[in-house]
């Protein structure tokens, strides 16, 4: 039996975290695929790299929030309703995010997870059962984040564009150099703080500038020697190196934040079925984070051309430098939010940020139209999934 529950809670899991990949691949290599930086194949097998680099390396921080932030699961004595549970909540985001996927609408995988656990958590506990402040919370980030990136996109692309506009070839370079030293130095910072201790901050500031140079030489000797003379062409060679580069860095954070949507319930089935309840510590298992990093990495090789065009095309026209600025900008929001442990969406964070490139340039450069069918998916998908683990648990226990 014992076996019959983990075949069962690590299909539901590969499930999530593979139309996970194939919807959130996007969020990756919508720009660089839409401004013809890199192919759709180069793209999907870069984007499959990276996330499955972050989701093994930092993929346990928002996992534990899924797993004992929104339901206390420890108040729940039988393991049987655990795990059920726990398989209804992944099950049901599963065929919420599929037929977004059908539709091509970049979904929030995130804010359907936390409402099929908050589903779970009102069908067992009840009310008082769920963490409402932790719930609160992490809706908050929902909102805040695509703003946060629209304003970080629409500033870095004045500044951008004021600094580009009459360039030499040295000065390029110059800038190009500080925008990689600043995306690495701050996506190694957010990832590398453990605790806001002064000592553990310290620690990572000392870490990151190590990584930094480490990053920064090779790429400083290879655009010295391989940049173009002429200004038009060095800019273009400049910018599709740039976001090639912050398409990694989305690659990497939205693996290590989206890995929990399948790790962090995969975990509590497993602690269910062997020990048969989830204790008041936790540790994610290695077995968890590995499946579910290898379901994103082979959803996005299978199907994660399906929502490429969304992101990278339909939103606003994206030129290399303006994909650049819009990947950058969703990176750098989305690690923030990450490293405070909420389980926040890459998705949110890239579309804000492909729009505010938007809108920098006039409102009649965005597809309001398709950006008010996307917002619209991302507010029916919690409660629907919610629902829906509800309605599956009240036949099951």
């Amino acid at each position: 039996m014992e076996l019959y529950w983990l075949l069962i809670g690590g299909a539901a899991a590969f499930l999530v975290a593979w139309i996970n990949g194939a919807n959130n691949a996007a969020n990756a290599i919508g720009t660089a695929v839409g401004s013809r930086a890199l192919s759709v194949k180069q793209a999907l097998w870069f984007a499959a790299l990276f996330d499955f680099t972050g989701a093994m390396i930092f993929g346990r921080f928002v996992s534990k929030t899924l797993l004992k932030g929104i339901v206390d699961t420890s108040q729940i004595g039988s393991a049987y309703i655990i795990v059920v549970g726990m398989i209804s909540a992944l099950f049901a985001t599963g065929i919420w995010v599929i037929i977004a996927t059908l539709f091509k609408i970049p979904m929030s995988i995130s804010q359907a997870i936390v409402g099929g656990v908050t589903g779970f958590g009102l069908m067992v506990l009840g009310v008082e059962g769920v963490n409402w402040a932790k719930i609160t919370e992490i809706i908050i980030s929902w909102l805040v984040l695509p703003f946060m990136s629209a304003i970080i996109a629409i500033g870095l692309y004045y500044l951008l564009v004021k600094l580009t506009r009459e360039i030499t070839r040295r000065n390029l370079i110059i800038l190009a150099l500080t925008l990689y030293t600043l995306m690495v130095y701050t996506t190694a910072l957010l990832l590398g703080i453990k605790t806001l201790k002064i000592s553990d901050i310290v620690y990572a500031l000392l870490e990151s500038l190590v990584y930094t140079i480490i990053f920064l030489v090779p790429f400083a000797v290879y655009i010295y020697h391989k940049t173009p003379r002429e200004p038009g062409e060095a800019k273009r060679f400049m910018f599709r190196l740039l976001l090639i580069a912050s398409a990694a860095a989305m690659a990497f954070s939205h693996g290590a934040n989206d890995v929990a949507n399948s790790a962090g319930p995969l975990s509590g089935v497993i602690y269910a079925v062997f020990y048969d309840s989830v204790p008041s510590r936790v540790t994610i298992p290695i077995e968890a984070l590995a499946l579910s990093a290898f379901g994103i990495a082979s959803g996005i090789l299978i199907w994660g051309y399906s929502v490429v065009e969304t992101i990278g095309e339909k939103i606003t026209p994206l030129g290399i430098d303006t994909a650049f600025i819009a990947q950058f900008s969703g990176s750098i929001a989305v690690l923030i939010v990450t490293r405070m442990g909420l389980p926040v969406s890459t998705t949110v964070s890239i579309v804000g940020a492909v729009a505010g490139v938007g809108l920098a340039r006039g409102v009649s450069n965005v597809n309001l139209r398709l950006l008010a069918k996307i917002i619209t998916a991302w507010f029916i998908g919690f409660p629907f999934v919610a629902g829906l683990t509800a309605l599956m648990l009240f036949f099951l226990i």
